[in-house]
């Protein structure tokens, strides 16, 4: 779809007048198609200045004498300065950047709304043209991929997306639970939300975990957009009769979804203190041995480990499951908007050096230039044994060869945390994991246009913060069912209308 972005430069005056100080004229992108390409001999006989804006997090830092960043400034002829800012500061020093007229070479937009409102000033490099004399990139970065067309006008790219999962958590059952209580751990096709109440049923009312002491663990602990999903209820926004609507406007299946998490509530399947809980009471539950089903990522391990270090005599087993199937059949993880992250060239880098840091990302894709960038070096960061097998040094940790590739560019794909010496069989659970949670998707039918809508930037937290306390008042019982209606109808009148139509609009433009 095309989105108009004129309305959306008036949004960010503000931030389009300190990018117009670092970007020269917008006139300057078109000189870019002089960049030279992958596919012919690169010469790259003058050395160039790069300069890269990196976040920081944690872990140890880079230095410009890093390992990698000698490797990199030998193989392309270039001198690469390294700007490491800290995670929390890293929008207002670009700000700053940009007033400035300092912006580096190649860094990451801080948010969408920066990507659009720079865009719209001509402060990034244009690149729909260059990518196809870069087959690596090209191949890795299709022109008409849904992450690249995401936040750009029709036919134009102005940064390299993050491609990742699609999906990531599923729900997750503990089967050694299951089998102290003698439950069977359901198939694909026995998964049923009854099937999920069932088991959660039991963990919140028996003894799953031995301990002697029957209901002091949990069964459901959190309102989970896969049980929504089961019941018909949108991953944001659906379209009906050539229309996008928000699932604030689903009456309906929020009445029979809600039926179902108050009878949870009633029977003491539902943790009870659920409105009070933050992100680390549940982690600390699921952490603690005292939840057995819950949705997490792929990280099952941690979790196992968790729970052995606290409970050494327990032996815990986490089984990813395909999300429960609902009253109508309906069964679907919510899909993750991918392509939100963007990787962008400064448009006031010389053509010269725009070919030159494609040349770097044309290299990074491949096979040898992302071993490179998340493994490291052969004789500094790993070894090679004499079975061909690979270990990591003791300074890989210290060196941090993955930090680039973490934090600002990387190939599409999940396999972020896989190295040289990773078992097989934690790549093959990998792949398996990613195919199961990704064999029922539901994604937003309105991704990406929200950002187009200023009522929804202003109001939607406020709407969607009394949406669910209304949602929450309905499970514990202070209010009936049928109070949905009023709450779909207060959600619309107080705003949602408007963003109705401001995200139809952009999905027509």
């Amino acid at each position: 779809m095309k989105k108009s972005l004129k309305a959306l430069a008036g949004s960010f005056l503000a931030l389009s007048l300190i990018v117009g100080c670092s970007n020269g004229n917008n006139g300057g992108n078109a000189d870019q198609g002089k960049a030279g390409t992958a596919s012919e001999p690169a010469k790259n006989e003058e050395r160039l200045p790069i300069t890269i804006a990196v976040q920081y997090w944690s872990g140890p830092k880079w230095t410009e004498d890093h390992p990698t960043i000698k490797y990199l400034e030998e193989k392309f002829n270039v001198d690469i300065t390294l700007q490491l800012i800290n995670g929390s500061e890293y929008g207002e020093k670009m700000k700053v950047m940009a007033a400035s007229g300092s912006l580096p070479d190649f860094y990451r937009a801080d948010s969408p709304e920066t990507y659009l409102a720079w865009q719209s000033e001509g402060a990034f490099v244009e690149l729909s043209e260059l990518l196809p004399k870069y087959p690596n990139l090209i191949k890795a970065f299709p022109l008409d991929h849904e992450a690249n067309r995401l936040l750009n006008p029709e036919g134009k790219i102005y940064g390299l997306p993050d491609i990742s999962w699609t999906v990531r958590d599923t729900i997750q059952i503990r089967k050694d639970w299951l089998d102290n209580l003698g439950m069977k751990l359901p198939s694909e096709d026995e998964f049923t939300v009854d099937k999920y109440y069932e088991i959660a049923k039991a963990f919140a009312t028996k003894d799953p975990d031995k301990n002697g002491v029957a209901g002091d663990t949990y069964g459901i602990i959190g309102l989970d957009s896969v049980i929504q999903n089961a019941f018909g209820i949108a991953n944001g926004w659906f379209e009906k009769d050539g229309k996008l609507l928000p699932k604030q406007t689903q009456v309906e299946e929020y009445k029979a979804y809600l039926s179902f998490m108050k009878k949870a509530y009633d029977e003491g399947v539902l943790d009870r203190d659920f409105v009070l809980r933050k992100s680390s009471d549940l982690d600390d539950m699921k952490r603690g041995n005292k939840a057995g089903i819950y949705s997490h990522h792929n990280d099952l391990t941690g979790y196992e480990d968790s729970v052995k270090k606290a409970f050494p005599d327990t032996k815990p087993e986490l089984v990813p499951m395909a999300p429960p199937i609902g009253p109508t059949g309906i069964r679907a993880y919510s899909a993750y908007l991918t392509g939100m992250n963007k990787q962008v060239i400064n448009a006031k880098a010389s053509p010269e050096k725009v070919d030159r840091i494609l040349q770097i990302l044309d290299w990074w894709v491949t096979d040898e230039g992302t071993t490179i960038m998340k493994s490291g070096l052969e004789g500094i960061d790993y070894t090679k044994k004499a079975d061909g097998s690979y270990e990591p040094t003791a300074q890989w940790e210290t060196n941090f060869p993955r930090y680039l590739n973490s934090s600002i560019f990387a190939r599409p794909g999940v396999d972020f945390n896989m190295y040289l010496w990773t078992p097989q069989e934690d790549k093959d659970f990998l792949a398996s994991y990613k195919a199961l949670a990704e064999k029922y998707t539901l994604k937003d039918a309105a991704a990406g246009l929200t950002f187009y809508s200023d009522t929804y930037k202003n109001k939607s937290a406020d709407l969607s913060k009394n949406f669910d306390e209304a949602m929450s008042k309905i499970i514990v019982g202070s209010e009936p069912i049928e109070y949905i209606e009023q709450a779909s109808k207060e959600w619309l009148a107080n705003g949602g209308d408007k963003i109705i139509q401001e995200i139809n609009a952009a999905a027509v433009k």
